[in-house]
């Protein structure tokens, strides 16, 4: 098992550099970025909730999300994380997060590498060693995502303060420009030309 899971973060990282894994960077790349100071609160949220519901849908333990509610989830995660700095917490920013990470894996299409294309023959019938494994492919897709979280977060308030506006205003049009694109079924089209671009 360790074998398969050091082969799937591998196959996950290198994935990470296709545009199908788009899908997952940008919704998680706003989270980061509209949760500013709180990234980290963010980006675990994200992910949490990213390996879960990959998991549950490509286990066949979850049908399709309703691309309504995956609308709603985006604009919801935008709202989370825009909260005025003084009444943010922690747990706000991670709700935010998670919320983005439910409706970002509920359009995920992947690409199938030797190593995922294994795990997903066997998800079906694997319990907790088959969550441990998506998590690891996960875990390499996300990287990036974990890096600039630890940039934002080493980046010392003072410096950080005179872009938070920015940033907080360009994460959140990220996620409304998701919820219309969503709710108005131009996502299909679009997961489906990144898919192609990726093979």
């Amino acid at each position: 098992m360790l074998t398969q899971a050091i082969d799937l973060v591998i196959e996950g990282f290198e994935t990470a550099f296709f545009p199908c894994s788009l899908v997952l960077l940008i919704p998680g790349l706003a989270a980061a970025i509209t949760a500013r100071q709180e990234s980290s609160a963010a980006l675990v949220g994200f992910s949490t909730a990213v390996v879960a519901v990959g998991w549950l849908r490509f286990s066949a333990r979850i049908g399709d999300t309703p691309i309504t509610i995956v609308a709603m989830s985006f604009a919801a995660a935008a709202a989370l994380l825009i909260v005025p700095l003084i009444r943010r917490i922690n747990l706000v920013s991670g709700a935010g997060g998670a919320v983005a990470g439910l409706a970002a894996a509920s359009l995920w299409e992947p690409c199938v590498g030797a190593a995922f294309g294994s795990l997903l023959v066997d998800l079906p019938d694997g319990g907790a060693g088959s969550l441990i494994l998506m998590a690891c492919y996960l875990i390499g897709i996300l990287a990036p995502l974990g890096v600039l979280g630890a940039v934002l977060h080493l980046i010392p308030n003072p410096l950080l303060l005179p872009v938070r506006p920015f940033m907080m205003f360009a994460g959140g049009a990220v996620f409304v420009v998701l919820a219309v694109a969503t709710a108005v079924g131009l996502v299909d089209s679009i997961i489906g030309q990144l898919v192609e671009w990726s093979l």
